[in-house]
């Protein structure tokens, strides 16, 4: 389980056990990380990134950087925290107003478009040979909003 911290609670921690390390750097490297994590850039592995830990290994998720499958007691910042609804994904309530695009399902969470597994019925369909961005929303949300049926259907379907 995370030990959920502030950026400032974590700054304090971390430069006393580095002296060495120059505040306004680590401050920096912590914001590019919580906004790397904002825009929903994800790790290799396709989990989260891990803030505290992509401040020093960018880019990386928590298993990823420490070869451990869960935090036990480690330091996660609060404000990434509160953003991660299920499945890691985030909330649109959660999310700074300014900064919020993409696809939302209709419980408020993010739809990452690569996620989505494409149909064998979209695989003969005329849309995804050649779809226009609009189609491609449309045709995202629908296989979104189906993930879990065992039927796809499609009413906006054409054979190639």
């Amino acid at each position: 389980m995370w030990n959920p911290i502030s950026i400032d609670q974590f700054v304090k921690i971390h430069l006393k056990k580095n002296p060495n390390e120059k505040e306004n750097v680590l401050r920096v490297r912590l914001e590019a990380a919580l906004d790397d994590y904002n825009k929903g850039i994800k790790c290799n592995c396709g989990k989260d990134i891990w803030i505290v830990g992509s401040a020093t290994a960018p880019f990386g998720c928590f298993s990823c950087i420490t070869g451990k499958d869960h935090p036990r007691g480690d330091y996660e910042i609060d404000f990434a925290l509160d953003k991660r609804g299920k499945d890691g994904r985030r909330h649109i309530d959660e999310m700074d107003p300014c900064k919020i695009s993409g696809m939302f399902d209709d419980d408020g969470f993010e739809i990452n478009p690569d996620s989505i597994r494409k149909p064998s019925l979209c695989m003969t369909c005329l849309r995804n040979v050649d779809p226009d961005w609009e189609e491609e929303l449309l045709c995202n949300l629908n296989r979104n909003d189906q993930v879990d049926e065992e039927e796809f259907k499609c009413g906006a379907y054409e054979k190639l």
